[in-house]
């Protein structure tokens, strides 16, 4: 037993030593805190047209609101026509409309290609002969630009540009800027979209915002040049929360991370989203998933001047219940969260002497030699090979590991309130090591901006669970001995029993369970309109909700369990099962490292403490049943 506590105190010391590495990571969230809300300029051009409203107006409006950066698109061909700037005709329709006047025969139609309408506006007239070149032709009093079918390097939805008097406009306003970018199927247009990048680049425009499927210079031999000229330049890139273009995470690898996170809101998609839940969903971005740039769209069906007053209503309610320590600006980058090797080593041996720790379950020393030898070739592999996967691996082992010791190794019934609050807490602190040791390792930028992750999430709500069963059973069944001998006897005349009826009903009831609560998990799991307002209730008072599964479930029948093991072992016992969810839930809060630590420890905190006194709760009912049915049969028998 000495033996043992020695052991546990190296583990900690490890821990305590690098700690700096998580605490650079804390730092980083820290200082990392401005957000921002943008509006597609396309969007509020709509509401321009639709309206009365000047767009300097609307602009003042939104920007009073809380609007900050308004993001922007290259224009098309296809686009200029839909605003209107100029008319486009291919060979044939132009020569229809041709067809009885003078210059009849002035349209060869043999010839194919687009004939577009010169604009009035000089600006968008050199925009179009700076990008595709085009031969300039005169019908009568009206001239054209010609551009031939056969000129592969630009067609009518080829990015040619960005609007300079939409990006005056803008300024205008005092409102930062974000560039969407296109990639184009050709070199030629890509090079001329970033050569304007390159000649806007401001202090109000340094960002860009990947639109379509892939990433500037996917495919393209030139594609890491553009990402080294646009970074160069002062420009820094931003990833769409789920949804990660072709060639993203190069960009992330080739900038250092240097990524803004960002959420989008779309309302036009969404058509039951309400005002409050789109208010709810961007004060929860922010705060908990290092969220801070949020992407809102305008509705662009209905009466334009409604849906800006919604928009405004949208703008003023996130002001109003954004945490005051998150400020309304542009956002920043995360420091750099570099960690040292030495701390990375460390956090791996504490992992190493842990797992021979919790290894003790099996209790067969080959076996357990067996475990630290495969977490040490881990470790070493990680070292020789610098691959992140390696430190992947460790970390879900531990992951899946922790809560279940942690249960089993606390499993000592009592009716003692403190001694339950004992292994409780002794429960707790050996799954805090498990999640100090898992976000020691998987730790830095490419974690914290979501490029790298916590690969496993399912086998953590998973294996706890088939652990502690097993453990259930073999206390059931008496299996476990010291002798190696009687131990086989009796797993054998186990495996001798008839089958039941019951038993085969039993484990489709347990399968059905099984899969109900794995389609809950994630971030796709379905869940109630009543369960959804209990949650936004509890994170409204507390800041952030503490899981349901943890302090309803989990952690209260945890505390019963081991009540009931004080008056019966093997029914007590039973309740582990569903108490390993509270435990393996909090080591799988800390997995998702594009959450802050500050926020999943204090959601942890909650469920914690919540988590026991529920836990009383279920004993005081428990104690109540029993009594009564005690009773009843003391009666009847």
């Amino acid at each position: 037993m000495s033996k043992q506590k020695w052991l546990w105190g190296i583990v900690i010391l490890l821990l305590v030593v690098s700690s700096p590495g998580i605490m650079k990571r804390w730092n980083a969230e820290q200082a990392n805190d401005a957000y921002e809300i943008v509006i597609p300029y396309d969007e509020i051009q709509v509401v321009n047209k639709e309206s009365d409203l000047t767009m300097d107006k609307i602009l003042s409006s939104l920007k009073n609101a809380g609007l900050t950066t308004v993001s922007l698109e290259p224009l098309t061909l296809k686009e200029m026509e839909h605003q209107s700037l100029i008319s486009i005709y291919d060979e044939n329709d132009l020569a229809a409309q041709l067809r009885f006047t003078p210059y009849k025969d002035a349209i060869d139609v043999n010839k194919s290609g687009y004939y577009i309408s010169v604009p009035e506006n000089a600006s968008y007239q050199q925009l179009i002969k700076d990008s595709i070149k085009p031969e300039e032709v005169q019908i009568g009093d009206e001239s054209f630009y010609y551009l031939p079918s056969s000129n592969h390097r630009y067609g009518l939805k080829t990015p040619i540009g960005y609007d300079k008097l939409a990006v005056e406009m803008i300024n205008k306003h005092d409102l930062s800027l974000i560039f969407k970018v296109e990639n184009a199927d050709n070199k030629a247009a890509n090079d001329k979209t970033v050569k304007q990048l390159l000649e806007l680049k401001d202090a109000s425009a340094g960002r860009l915002l990947g639109s379509g499927d892939e990433a500037i210079g996917f495919g393209q031999k030139s594609g890491d040049a553009y990402i080294e000229q646009l970074s160069n330049a002062g420009y820094y890139f931003y990833t769409i929360e789920s949804n990660p273009l072709k060639g993203e995470d190069k960009i992330a690898k080739m900038t250092d991370y240097n990524m803004i996170r960002l959420h989008s809101i779309n309302v036009n998609r969404e058509t039951k989203l309400k005002l409050n839940a789109s208010i709810d969903r961007t004060t929860r971005a922010v705060k908990e998933r290092n969220i801070r740039s949020i992407f809102y769209h305008i509705k662009t069906k209905g009466n334009a001047e409604k849906n800006l007053d919604e928009t405004i209503k949208y703008l003023t309610g996130v002001q109003e219940q954004m945490p005051n320590h998150f400020k309304s600006g542009t956002p920043k980058l995360f420091d750099v969260v570099t960690v040292p090797t030495w701390v990375t080593a460390l956090v791996l041996l504490a992992g190493i002497v842990f797992t021979f720790l919790i290894s003790e379950l099996v209790k067969w020393m080959p076996l357990r030699i067996a475990a630290v030898l495969f977490m040490s070739a881990l470790a070493i592999a990680y070292f020789l090979l610098k691959s992140t996967l390696f430190l992947q691996a460790f970390a879900l082992i531990i992951a899946v590991m922790a809560p279940t010791y942690a249960v089993i190794k606390a499993a000592k019934g009592s009716k003692n309130i403190a001694s339950i609050l004992l292994q409780y807490l002794k429960a707790v602190a050996i799954s805090i090591i498990g999640i100090v040791i898992v976000i020691g390792l998987l730790n830095g930028n490419a974690f914290m901006t979501g490029f790298e992750a916590f690969k496993g999430v399912k086998l953590v709500y998973v294996v706890p669970i088939a652990g502690v069963l097993v453990f259930v059973l073999l206390e059931l069944n008496r299996l476990v001995d010291q002798d190696l001998k009687k131990t086989l006897s009796n797993t054998v005349t186990l495996l001798n029993k008839d089958l039941k009826y019951w038993h085969v009903l039993l484990v489709m009831v347990v399968a059905a369970i099984g899969l109900f609560y794995i389609s809950r998990t994630g971030n796709s799991g379905s869940v109630s309109n009543a369960e959804l307002a209990f949650r936004q209730w509890l994170e409204n008072i507390l800041y952030v909700r503490p899981r349901t599964k943890e302090f309803l479930i989990g952690f209260p029948f945890f505390v019963l369990s081991l009540y009931v093991m004080g008056i019966n072992r093997k029914w007590g016992s039973i309740l582990l099962v569903p108490g390993v969810i509270g435990f393996l839930s909090i080591v799988n809060t800390f997995t998702h490292l594009h959450i802050p630590v500050e926020v999943s420890a204090l959601r942890t905190l909650y469920s914690v403490i919540l988590g026991f006194v529920v836990g009383l709760v279920f004993i005081f009912i428990f104690k109540i049943g029993y009594r009564f049915i005690s009773k009843a049969v003391a009666r009847w028998s």
